[in-house]
């Protein structure tokens, strides 16, 4: 009983839509302006229905463009902290064990030179003397050259003459790195006791054999390696980024004259 009461209301509703379908028809044949009237009713419902589905569209594009500017704003925000902690950092002179490091700041730099240099904004007054060492946490960047009250120049490893003494990592085998003068990033390690295993993959850094660079500094990784049975050297490619150094360390020698004494028996 009560199906055929749904389907009776169902039927007089049909016929309802039916009746209402074909008076529209009616009308609409009956004159212009009627047809008129019903076509600017059909335009109305349409731009209706096209408003609210485009509304819909840029709801959700809202959404995408909100999740990127949120994760665009995370990533800045990160960046600038470490920007921040980076300032921290170069705003102070540290001092580790026989060394004081003199934060400074590149104000020149060539990279692609036979024999490169940079300007830093570190001289006399705060301390600077030819002869340091400059450094930065992705190894050795030159040797300080001249200066004045308020500037140095930097002598840049990028340079034909200049070296490093350097160990490989292991074996504790050492020997001289030196700038291929090509590309900045490939040096080649020389000088290496043919007997002492070098491979592929090793790590370079400073020895510390000398006044000018502390030990233990990262210089790079061995990429390939080559022997004449004398002697064995590799070739490395360079953790320092030259072309985009923007803060570097001076090194200073805290006990320079007494170990300069030492040195020449006095």
């Amino acid at each position: 009983m009560r199906n055929s009461g749904f389907i009776a209301r169902l039927g007089t509703i049909l016929l309802f839509i039916a009746l209402e379908t074909v008076s529209l028809l009616l009308i609409s044949r009956s004159g212009v302006v009627q047809r008129y009237r019903i076509a600017g009713a059909l335009r109305s419902t349409q731009y209706s229905l096209w408003k609210t589905g485009t509304g819909i569209g840029h709801y959700f594009g809202y959404r995408r463009e909100n999740d990127l500017l949120a994760d665009e704003n995370c990533r800045l925000r990160e960046e600038l902290d470490a920007y921040k902690a980076a300032e921290r950092d170069i705003a102070e002179n540290k001092t580790v064990g026989d060394y004081t490091y003199i934060a400074a700041t590149v104000l020149k730099n060539t990279v692609n030179r036979q024999d490169n240099f940079l300007i830093l904004n570190r001289g006399e007054r705060d301390g600077i003397r030819t002869g340091m060492g400059v450094i930065t946490s992705g190894g050795v960047v030159g040797i300080v050259s001249a200066v004045d009250q308020t500037r140095c120049r930097v002598v840049s490893f990028l340079s034909s003459g200049q070296s490093v003494s350097a160990k490989v990592s292991g074996s504790g085998a050492f020997g001289t790195l030196s700038w291929l003068g090509r590309s900045p990033d490939k040096a080649l390690l020389t000088e290496i006791p043919a007997h002492i295993p070098v491979a592929a993959g090793d790590t370079v850094s400073t020895s510390g054999y000398s006044m000018i660079f502390p030990s233990g500094i990262p210089l790079g990784e061995v990429t390939s390696v080559s022997s004449d049975g004398i002697s064995t050297q590799a070739k490395v490619r360079l953790f320092q980024q030259f072309s985009a150094l923007q803060h570097v360390y001076i090194v200073r020698i805290n006990a320079e004259e007494e170990i300069r004494r030492l040195e020449n028996g006095s």
